[in-house]
């Protein structure tokens, strides 16, 4: 095992000077005066080792380790470092040499390297290495200067602690109270799961409600749809039997419409030959005049409707190109507004060349002024020649960096100027592109509204064929509804019926509890007086003997408290007449008193029953009466001797015990409320509410058919209108499809420019992020020339160069603000040209552009409107002379007409007669029509009672008789009454309901595993608690053994021993120590005096040691309570246990016994401030 070969001390603490101490295995010691710096040793061990504590090390910090030399010394040093040397021949420590050599250096700072065999190592990595050997500076191997006498006054808990911390009994309780960590994990994931199970288990009961009323529901729905299949049946016979009459009426009226045809045909021919004769005299002409006539009002009133057209194309042209010379005049003002900012653009342009050339003079001039000052510096003198010209460099360096950080920054000015420009010219854009998006998007929307019109009226037939079909098969769900809810409303009576049942089974069993609360409620009403109550309502039982009393009183707590017998017999006649059942009464006027029983002195007998109950006093006649027989026992063997004594006596628990023996007892259980096994009565009339509800619901449900018949009907009507709009539509999207088409067009151009100086924006923004990068090595370089310049200055006499530079410095920095002044203006001119050429100009030319335009937009709109103004003249000369010439030919008919009056008298004749033919022949085909109206009506009717019966399931109309239909609608309407109290329906209940009982069942399996998991843990946490007591006992024991050699060898024949507080749980209380000295009683460590206690600490110390070897020990002045004969006796065990082993015992003392025993001794003294050592081998020197 390794051990210190070799200790070298420099500058730490007292040794100001290097100090090399070389141990071997065996038992040394070192020793010397107070205050020479013996234990200064130790703490350079533990130093070296890595010790972070400066209180540790007896230091306020670490600054104060360094040796300073005090007052008396010359010596002063900056850092203290500290050298141990292992020995690892056999390798324990894991570093490939036979020797391993450890430091430590630290610095005013505080900063600290440390060095494993020369090489920098970090403290974590020394300690790891050190720890693989069993080396630390806390180890139990290292006793410093007090621990011994803090040992010896340790509490018991200590003691143990100790001992467990050897151990690593930690470890176990980490472990423990992980595993403690889980178990409550694991509690709180079972009441999770408990009150997940409840959550699905009052689920899983409202699905079976739920599904029992959608059982009910279902069944009523099939029932209506039976019952309106048997109505429809009989309403398609009805209807088939008027369609027979009406078509023998259409047989008759067509006979007699034929014979008034014939007439007509006779009557018309006569007429032509009329006509005929009329066309001879020139009738032919006349029609061709009236017609002449006809078309020239038709012409008339073409060129008026196009006079309309005109008129509005001319108003819309004016409208238009007043707003066309509005934006004309806009554009204008504009044009002139950015001329203007052109013009004043380069207005300041000029000015700020002049200002960049008067700027570029004082530079120049400046220049030189500084050239002749770093002339005149360069003259200085020889002896700063070379430093003053390295100054020089680098400020020419500096000025060189300077102008280029200069111009960086004024091309980085100007690419952040061009990128707001062409961000300016982006949003520009972007509000033009959205413009035209906008446009674009309600385009697409009237073009998508007139699309929507078309496919609306295109496929409303679909529509309401899907309507139709979704209405059937939402008449088949209804019914199907029905049905179920049917059944839900019989399951539902049948259980109204059981809970009756039940409840005239426990108004049966609970016959007292009725009698009673009859007896209340007519006290209540005033009926019976001077009732007090019942017993338990009067008294209060102090806590804790509840059961106690509730066991002696024997039923007697319900018993009813009135003033006397004649109220008692009141009362006992009243429950015979009303036949309810029997109650116990108490009189208070007539009791007996049982005070007379004294109360025995017998262990565990409290006293009387009744001195545990608290009441007004004119009730303590029937306390006493109850229970003042009784006596109170704290066990079963007390109450039994009472009751061999012929006293009555009852338990805590609640068993009682008779006078004479008898014993009544068991498990006490609260008393059972009977009436909460079934529901109250506002509930079973609430259930019977709900079941008259649900069947009026469905009786409900007779019109839903009906409804879908009518919307069948409505959707036939409205299939005429389809087609009626479309050439409209269809015309204006084609001209909306073209205008969509010019605005893709331009929104394609804006897109490709904002494209364009995105790509523009993007390569400034690179350029500016190399200018910046740029810009950051050269601060960086700066920042090195000019801590470079300062350190050279630093060496210069400045009393000979100071105003030589401060001259110059200031030069400098005025040409440095010239030039950045400069690079602002000549930035600022790039930035305005740029602006003119990039925005300006450009904008410049979009204005004349859209000038041009609207321009020739307002010379198209004047000439459209002179154009329509001409078609206006042209058309109302038109229309005046149609005028006159129908004036004209009016006149010429009018001549004709005279000569042709006699025979248009003849044809009016006929032509009154055919007038009444035909309106007799109108009334009979319009008689006819309607007629064949109703029968189609009626056929109408019966396809769709026949498509109603089909969607009720039946093919063919049912054969039924007229008296069926006698209480079909009461039915359907009690039914839909009945659907309509069980109101909404869960459709998926029952599916739902085999999902939570299979979620119960998982949560039921999941409860199981959590349990078993919790099983597991409390098991681990006995495994740990089992093995921390086993590895515990076992080193107490091994140490026990050991403590007693110790102490025996250090006292001389001595005896000690360690003993457990607490045997029966070691880790509840400590560990003491009984020592017994030579001729001395045994005595617990805690009484024996310091000297004593100290010699057992160290017996103590050495028994720990021994369980936790280590191949080198330091003690610190472990002897200085010990008187000299037990100093010698330790000195000895040392001596002994050095020689009789490979071990290392390093020993700080003075005293000369322990020195007499030690193989090597090491002379510690001080001189001038600064320790010294001296050493030797012999043995003896004391």
């Amino acid at each position: 095992m390794p051990y210190i070969k070799r200790i070298e001390i420099n500058g730490f603490k007292t040794f100001g000077l290097k100090t090399t101490l070389t141990f071997e295995r065996g038992f040394s010691v070192i020793t010397g005066p107070n205050g020479s710096g013996k234990t200064n040793i130790i703490d350079a061990v533990l130093f070296c080792m890595g010790e972070l504590s400066a209180k540790r090390l007896r230091s306020e910090n670490f600054s104060n380790l360094i040796f300073n030399g005090g007052s008396s010394s010359s010596v002063r040093k900056n850092e203290a470092k500290v050298v141990i040397q292992f020995d690892n021949s056999d390798g324990r420590i894991p570093v490939e040499t036979a020797t391993v050599t450890i430091s430590r250096e630290i610095d005013r700072n505080g900063e600290s390297v440390y060095r494993i065999n020369g090489r920098r190592v970090p403290r974590n990595h020394l300690l790891e290495v050190l720890s693989m050997a069993g080396i630390s500076s806390y180890g139990h191997n290292i006793v410093l200067q007090g621990t011994l006498t803090r040992m010896a006054e340790i509490s018991l808990q200590e003691r143990r602690k100790i001992i467990e911390d050897m151990l690593g009994i930690a470890q176990y309780d980490a472990e423990k109270a992980e595993a403690e960590s889980k178990l409550k994990e694991a509690d709180i994931a079972i009441k999770t799961a408990l009150g997940q199970i409840s959550e699905v288990q009052k689920r899983l009961e409202d699905l079976e409600r739920e599904r029992n009323n959608l059982l009910r529901h279902n069944f009523l729905r099939r029932e209506i749809k039976y019952l309106e299949s048997v109505k429809t049946s009989w309403e398609i016979k009805s209807l088939r039997a008027e369609a027979e009459k009406i078509s023998r009426e259409i047989e008759a009226l067509e006979e007699k419409n034929k014979i008034i045809l014939e007439k007509r045909e006779n009557l018309r021919l006569k007429r032509r030959e009329m006509e005929g004769e009329l066309r001879k005299l020139g009738f032919d002409e006349v029609e061709k005049k009236q017609a002449r006539i006809l078309e020239i009002q038709t012409n008339i009133s073409n060129l008026k409707s196009k006079l309309n057209e005109i008129a509005s194309k001319v108003s819309s042209g004016r409208s238009n190109l007043e707003r066309l010379k509005k934006i004309r005049e806009n554009l204008q003002q504009r044009y002139t507004s950015v001329f203007r900012e052109i013009e004043e653009t380069e207005e300041k342009i000029k000015q700020l060349d002049v200002e960049r050339s008067n700027l570029s003079r004082e530079i120049n001039e400046k220049q030189t002024l500084y050239d002749s000052i770093v002339q005149k510096l360069s003259e200085v003198g020889s002896a700063f020649e070379e430093k003053a010209k390295k100054i020089n460099e680098i400020e020419n360096e500096l000025g060189e960096i300077s102008k280029e950080k200069v111009s960086i920054e004024g091309e980085h000015a100007r690419a952040q100027s061009k990128i707001n420009i062409f961000a300016q010219r982006l949003e520009d854009l972007k509000l033009k592109r959205d413009e035209l998006k906008n446009s674009y998007g309600r385009l697409q929307e009237s073009l998508s509204k007139l699309q929507e019109i078309m496919n609306t009226q295109m496929g409303r037939l679909n529509n309401l064929k899907e309507s139709l079909e979704r209405r059937v098969k939402r008449k088949g769900l209804v019914e199907k509804e029905i049905k179920e809810a049917e059944k839900v409303a019989e399951y539902a009576k049948e259980v109204l019926i059981e809970f009756e049942a039940q409840k005239k089974m426990v108004n049966k069993i609970k016959s007292e509890e009725s009698a009673l609360k009859n007896i209340e409620d007519l006290v209540a009403m005033g009926i019976i007086t001077g009732v007090h109550g019942r017993l338990k309502n009067l008294i209060k039982i102090e806590n804790g003997y509840e059961q106690a009393i509730e066991a002696a009183a024997s039923g007697w707590l319900d018993s009813l408290i009135v003033e006397d017998v004649n109220v008692a017999f009141t009362c006992v006649e009243t429950l015979k007449r009303v036949k309810l059942g029997r109650v116990k009464i108490l009189p208070l006027n007539g009791l007996s008193s049982n005070d007379d029983v004294k109360v025995p002195e017998i262990d565990g007998i409290v006293g009387k029953a009744s001195s545990f109950i608290k009441s007004e006093k004119r009730y303590e006649p029937a306390v006493n009466f109850v229970f003042g027989d009784t006596l109170l026992a704290l066990n079963d063997d007390a109450a039994l001797k009472v009751s061999k004594d012929g006293l009555r006596a009852v338990t805590l628990s609640g068993d009682l015990y008779e006078a004479g023996g008898g014993v009544e007892g068991g498990y006490y259980r609260s008393p059972i409320d009977l009436s909460s096994f079934i529901p109250s009565d506002g509930t079973l009339k609430n259930l019977e509410q709900a079941v008259k509800a649900l069947k009026g619901h469905l009786d409900n449900r007779e019109n839903i058919v009906a409804e879908i018949n009518n919307d069948i009907a409505e959707a036939q009507g409205e299939l005429a209108k389809i087609s009626e709009s479309m050439g409209k539509l269809e015309g204006e999207a084609e001209r909306i499809k073209k205008s969509m088409i010019q605005v893709e067009s331009s929104i394609t151009q804006v897109e490709n420019n904002i494209s364009d100086l995105l790509n523009r924006i993007e390569k400034e923004k690179a350029q500016i992020a190399l200018l910046e990068s740029r810009l950051q090595e050269i601060c960086e370089m700066e920042k090195l020339k000019r801590e470079e310049m300062e350190r050279l200055r630093s060496d210069v006499n400045l009393l000979k160069v100071h105003d030589a530079e401060a001259r110059r410095e200031s030069v400098s920095h005025e040409m440095i603000l010239l030039r950045q002044k400069y690079n602002r203006v000549e930035s600022e001119i790039s930035t305005l040209r740029s602006k003119i050429e990039n925005v300006l100009k450009i904008n410049l030319n979009d204005l004349t552009t859209q000038l041009e335009d609207v321009s020739e937009q307002i010379s198209a709109l004047e000439k459209d409107i002179e154009s329509a103004l001409r078609e206006d003249q042209e058309a109302r000369g038109r229309i005046e002379e149609l005028e006159r010439t129908k004036v004209e030919i009016s006149k010429l008919i009018l001549s004709d007409k005279k000569e042709a009056e006699k025979f248009t008298s003849q044809i009016d004749v006929i032509d009154n007669d055919l007038l009444k033919l035909e309106k007799t022949y109108e009334e009979g085909a319009k008689k006819l029509n309607d007629l064949k109206l109703k029968i189609q009506t009626i056929n109408l009717q019966l396809n769709q009672h026949i498509e109603r019966l089909k969607m009720l399931g039946y093919e063919s109309p049912l054969d039924i008789m007229q008296g069926a239909l006698k209480d079909v609608d009461s039915q359907i309407e009690s039914m839909k009454l009945e659907i309509d109290r069980i109101g909404a329906v869960n459709q998926l209940a029952d599916t739902q309901y085999v999902e939570q009982a299979s979620r119960y069942k998982e949560l039921s399996v999941r409860l199981n595993e959590l349990e078993r998991e919790k099983m597991a843990i409390v098991r681990f946490i006995e495994e740990i608690e089992q093995k921390k007591y086993r590895i515990f006992m076992d080193a107490f024991d091994k140490i026990n053994e050991r403590i007693n050699n110790y102490f025996s060898r250090l006292t001389g024949g001595g005896n000690a021993s360690l003993k457990l507080e607490n045997p029966e749980n070691p880790f509840a209380g400590g560990v003491d120590m009984v020592v017994q000295f030579p001729n001395k009683p045994p005595i617990l460590v805690s009484g024996a005096s310091s000297g004593e206690r100290s010699v057992s600490a160290v017996a103590f110390l050495f028994a720990l040691q021994e369980f936790s070897p280590a191949s080198f020990y330091l003690f610190d002045e472990i002897d200085a309570h010990l008187d000299a004969f037990h100093v010698e006796r330790l000195g000895e065990l040392l001596a002994e246990e050095a020689s009789g082993s490979p071990l290392q015992f390093i020993v700080v003392t003075l005293k000369p016994e322990m020195i007499s025993k030690a193989s090597r001794i090491y002379g510690v003294y001080g001189q001038n401030g600064v320790s010294h050592v001296v050493s030797t081998t012999f043995k003896g020197v004391a």
